[in-house]
């Protein structure tokens, strides 16, 4: 099984590559393994401190950098909007979104309390919230934007306030400009300095624990208050890992493309055949295909970098493990060799042009399917209810 297993996975690159639906054969077979959920988990403490050091912080250190820069960079743009300026700023914010998306797979402890991450990327943003702001008369200061809530403030009002497709970039541009574009300054202002507080507060928690998340991670073998035993931990990440493949895959590119799946007034599933451009994320800057990018290649650190693909394949015990360390790194890897497409996401859905963007769809399944029924069941992981349906 596991050859033939093995053969398919090497076909499927090429055929995604040629923007081709893998046909039945390719799809990703189950790992048949009799391990237990409670079976305790060899060199448990090193793995955990493995994927701490060597994948969550590096993470969220890049993401705390890239906050501060963006609000230097509008800081800048501010006292001085000038076009340069202002291409700067929106590589910043692009580079905050990206920083942010690769650490997709890690929405659990100091990104998820009390909903912060609703703070960080609220999407789509709320317009009234984002006008209102704009046209009020009052101070519009970082309290003001936190103040309003979730739907003005963060990345995606971040994206609604840099970019609009109906207008040039010089018209853009002039928005920020004189004193009507003060007001407009002053929001991005002040969204940046509340965003690089919200995100400083996510990193912090992981950079500078003290005997807080990050210590009952790593040390989750021995039990403590947040983490009973190693096996939570790791039912967590691997859960964690599989969420953020099913998000990308379904939300933000198959459903965009027509192929996600649904419930029909009948309440059975079938394929849905309308794409719509709106759906994907950060649709108004050209970003989509970027975000999804750095979603897998979050997922490559923390496997990789976070030893979990080294650990199984010293671990391999039954023979089965290598073999999935070597599918699993092949897929991620073969993802991120998909060529990007020349044009504008959005308008290649949009026109009926979509079909560069399919190798996205399929692989991105094949990599979703490969967490379920491969690295989940090889590692005793029984995976629950998907409660990420958004962001």
């Amino acid at each position: 099984m596991f050859k033939q297993i093995g053969c398919c996975l090497l076909l499927l690159p090429s055929l995604l590559l040629a923007n081709e639906a893998p046909p039945v054969e390719t799809e990703v077979k189950e790992v048949a393994t009799t391990v237990a959920p409670a079976t305790p988990i060899p060199n448990a403490d090193k793995l955990l401190a493995q994927v701490v050091d060597g994948a969550i912080i590096p993470l969220y250190r890049e993401l705390d950098v890239t906050a501060n820069t963006l609000t230097q960079r509008s800081k800048t743009f501010c006292s001085e909007p000038t076009a340069e300026h202002f291409k700067v700023l929106r590589e910043g914010w692009g580079e905050t979104l990206l920083a942010w998306h690769r650490t997709d797979a890690l929405m659990f402890g100091p990104a998820i309390e009390d909903q912060i991450d609703f703070k960080v990327n609220f999407n789509p943003p709320k317009k009234a919230v984002i006008n209102g702001l704009l046209n009020a008369t009052s101070p519009l200061t970082v309290e003001a934007v936190e103040k309003a809530g979730v739907g003005g403030q963060g990345l995606g009002t971040f994206e609604f306030l840099l970019f609009d497709r109906d207008k040039s970039d010089a018209d853009q541009l002039a928005a920020f400009q004189g004193d009507t574009g003060k007001r407009r300054c002053a929001y991005v202002q002040a969204a940046s300095e509340l965003l690089q507080t919200t995100l400083h507060t996510i990193a912090e928690a992981w950079i500078n624990d003290k005997n807080g998340y990050a210590t009952a991670f790593r040390t989750a073998d021995k039990g403590n208050a947040t983490f009973a035993s190693s096996r939570q931990a790791v039912d967590l990440l691997v859960g964690k890992l599989f969420q953020s493949a099913e998000k990308f895959s379904k939300n933000r590119i198959g459903n965009p493309l027509g192929k996600g799946i649904d419930l029909n007034t009948e309440g059975k599933q079938e394929v849905l055949n309308t794409s719509n451009a709106y759906q994907l994320e950060a649709w108004r800057s050209g970003y989509s295909v970027q975000v999804v990018r750095a979603n897998v290649a979050g997922m490559q650190r923390i496997v990789k970098d976070g030893g979990i693909l080294q650990w199984l394949r010293d671990h391999n015990r039954r023979e089965i493990e290598k073999f999935v360390a070597d599918a699993m790194e092949m897929r991620l890897d073969n993802y991120l060799k998909l060529p990007v497409p020349a044009s504008d996401p959005f308008e290649l859905i949009r026109t009926g042009n979509s079909k560069a963007l399919d190798g996205y769809y399929y692989l991105g399944n094949d990599i979703q399917m490969g967490i379920k029924r491969q690295l989940a069941k090889v590692m005793g992981v029984q995976l629950g209810f998907n409660d990420n349906d958004g962001d």
